[in-house]
């Protein structure tokens, strides 16, 4: 059996690199903020919802409800901030509702 050498690392951060050095964080991200979006709002709102992607550091939704539109605006800080939470940094920047 092999013994541990002292170059040995986790896995963890041993992919975490991996995805700095390639420039995907930002990929990773922007798909975790489309599924935190998805448990937030849960599968009956997400129903009006017709498109939802991120570009920019923006969250773009295409919705097919006024009144969830509009619902949206007013909670628009407490959504963003909920998101920012979700992956532990402040990537969003905003919400635009389409």
């Amino acid at each position: 059996m092999k013994k541990r050498t002292a170059n040995e690392e986790k896995l963890q951060n041993v992919v975490n690199d991996f995805i700095d050095q390639t420039g995907l964080r930002k990929k990773f991200q922007e798909q975790e903020i489309l599924l935190s979006f998805k448990e937030i709002m849960g599968p009956f709102l997400m129903k009006k919802v017709k498109k939802s992607y991120v570009k920019n550091q923006k969250l773009f939704l295409q919705l097919s409800s006024a009144a969830f539109k509009q619902e949206l605006v007013l909670q628009k800080t407490v959504l963003l901030g909920q998101l920012n939470s979700k992956i532990g940094s402040n990537y969003l920047t905003d919400l635009v509702l389409i």
